[in-house]
């Protein structure tokens, strides 16, 4: 996960964020290159988009092949929105009975799966994070331990006392190091500990001045003596003085009286463990046990949740869905890139939180199971626990053998990828590369970068249409949305553009000839959000130090060079 001082950005980013609703009638005396301009090319309509409406041009005469299948992973879908219908997948082996006619161990699973459903048809609206799950699970086994440089602490009774060290010292640096950092209801915990810290070095530094000034008021001056720069290395003292020196400063105080009050009465520790259990109900528990009742750290409990596709949460997959398959040509909303494509829903996601790595392996096994040829997932992100991790690698290389594109978005928070890990990635089985793994962001009609992408210039791929788009949304209405949701679709419309035309092509050959057919940005200097040590600024860059590619999406220099490689 992010760390957690990012917690609002990612809990305020909505797909649809600029959204607004648009009429019909207004529709028609707008430009294309104005609503659904990802099908646009700037040698014809000024604006940079894919080039599809090209792309068809080429393709005059030529008959499709296949009907591509399209697994969206994500929030669910609106799959009886009148501009998808005739794109919406249909299991073949299923009827919609109430029965599990495919012997899947999944009844009534038509149109795709929910795997934050339960069997009563609830369905959960907000997931955990990875970090406070992760937290939770290693909770009892670490979060107690105090260390000062030298030996390991724990409250016990009610007194800081000396324990043995952990037994598995890389787990409990993992926790440390790693899940402390990405989980804010670990640093709410924390704070338990930091205050019982606090209250033993208020007594130890109140004994240490009383000793060397009896019968005098201490003040500020006195508390001085209770540092010594020579003394022996003790990192949890310097801590409690540091703080308690700001106090001096917070309290507008130069009595030690008040600072002592603050800290060894115990006070601190009551406030610090009524915050930690307010964010535990907040934070902790989405409900999963409840309404799921699998054991998300199993792998094989997989036969859970339920077909429930259209959900609060389903508008993000809607309007992917639109860019991918919504009826061209029709006069509703806008024109989706590949509307011959058959669109699966597989739902892991909801509008808060973050999805479980258990869930995401499952759906993109279900969609190469079920004939997928092109797999979005949701963003990337920086948590993926070892076991966990194994079973997202599994299921990728499964994706490959099958010959599956898999797409997947960065996150939008400025980060340079090649300094920070974010997963899924192409190297993330430490041996052979994924080659069918493609990453995205987004691109503006103006050629421009999405200003707070993520970017790498080997971590990501290549940038797709994604801000300000026309796109379905749900209850039969359409909206203008911004987000790298629409970017992973851009490419993904494209994929399946390709791959029906030209079925043989694989979801690694797919991605090779979408990173060599861009529209070319290389040596063009654009503006970009970027982090400086945990700011947001700005900075200039070559659009080429941005991406593998140097370029945009280009379903038209796409189809060529399919078109060439088929010859």
């Amino acid at each position: 996960m992010r760390k957690y001082l990012l917690l609002l950005v990612i809990g305020l980013y909505v797909c649809t964020a600029k959204a607004q609703l648009i009429k019909q009638d207004n529709q028609i005396q707008k430009k294309q290159s104005d609503l659904d301009w990802y099908n646009c090319s700037f040698d014809q309509d000024g604006v940079y988009g894919a080039e599809v409406n090209k792309a068809y041009d080429f393709l005059k005469g030529k008959k499709i092949k296949k009907r591509p299948v399209v697994a969206l992973i994500g929030t669910g879908l609106d799959v009886e929105h009148e501009d998808l219908k005739q794109a919406i997948w249909f299991n073949p082996k299923e009827k919609a009975n109430g029965k599990d006619d495919d012997k899947n161990g999944l009844i009534d699973d038509i149109n795709g799966w929910n795997f934050i459903g339960g069997k009563d048809g609830k369905v959960m609206e907000a997931l955990t994070r990875e970090g406070e799950r992760e937290f939770l699970r290693l909770k009892e086994k670490y979060a107690d331990y105090i260390f000062d440089g030298k030996n390991y602490y724990k409250v016990i009774n009610d007194k800081m006392t000396v324990v043995p060290a952990p037994e598995n010292m890389d787990e409990y640096v993992y926790f440390r190091f790693k899940v402390m950092m990405e989980s804010p209801l670990a640093g709410s915990y924390g704070g338990v500990g930091l205050a019982y810290i606090l209250r033993d070095y208020a007594l130890k530094f109140d004994k240490q001045m009383k000793a060397q000034f009896p019968g005098k008021e201490l003040t500020v001056k006195e508390f001085q003596i209770c540092y010594d720069p020579k003394a022996p290395r003790d990192s949890l003292s310097e801590v409690a003085f540091t703080l308690m020196a700001y106090g001096f400063s917070i309290m507008k105080t130069d009595k030690w009286q008040v600072i002592y009050d603050l800290y060894a009465t115990g006070g601190q520790v009551q406030r610090a463990m009524s915050s930690y259990e307010q964010n535990l109900k907040n934070l902790g528990n989405d409900g999963r046990e409840e309404i799921v009742g699998d054991n998300y750290l199993d792998i094989k409990d997989n036969k859970y949740g339920n077909n429930v596709l259209l959900t609060s949460d389903a508008a993000l997959g809607t309007m992917q869905a639109g860019v991918v398959g919504a009826k061209r040509g029709n006069g509703f909303g806008g024109d989706g890139i590949m509307d011959q494509a058959e669109i699966m829903a597989l739902r892991v996601s909801t509008g808060n939180g973050e999805p479980y790595l258990k869930d995401m392996a499952l759906a993109i096994r279900y969609a190469v199971e079920h004939k997928a040829d092109v797999i979005v997932l949701p963003e990337q992100n920086t948590l993926y626990p070892e076991q966990q991790k194994k079973w997202m690698i599994e299921a990728l290389e499964y994706a490959e053998s099958k010959g599956v594109l898999v797409v997947v978005p960065v996150w939008e928070l400025s980060r340079d990828l090649s300094k920070q890990t974010f997963f899924p990635n192409r190297w993330m089985t430490g041996g052979k590369e994924l080659t069918n793994l493609m990453v995205v962001a987004s691109s503006d009609k103006n050629g421009n970068p999405a200003m707070n992408s993520n970017y790498g210039a080997k971590e990501l791929d290549l940038f797709a249409p994604g801000i300000n788009v026309l796109s379905t949304y749900t209850g039969d209405t359409y909206q203008m949305g911004t987000g790298v949701g629409l970017a992973s679709a851009s490419v993904a419309g494209v994929a399946a553009l390709i791959k029906a035309y030209y079925p043989s092509l694989t979801g690694s050959q797919i991605r090779d000839i979408l990173l060599e057919s861009v529209t070319s940005r290389k040596g063009v200097e654009v503006e970009k959000g970027i982090e400086v040590d945990g700011k947001q600024t700005q900075d200039l860059f070559i659009f080429d130090d941005l991406c593998l590619s140097g370029g945009i999406l280009n379903a038209y220099q796409a189809i060529v060079a399919a078109d060439k490689l088929g010859k």
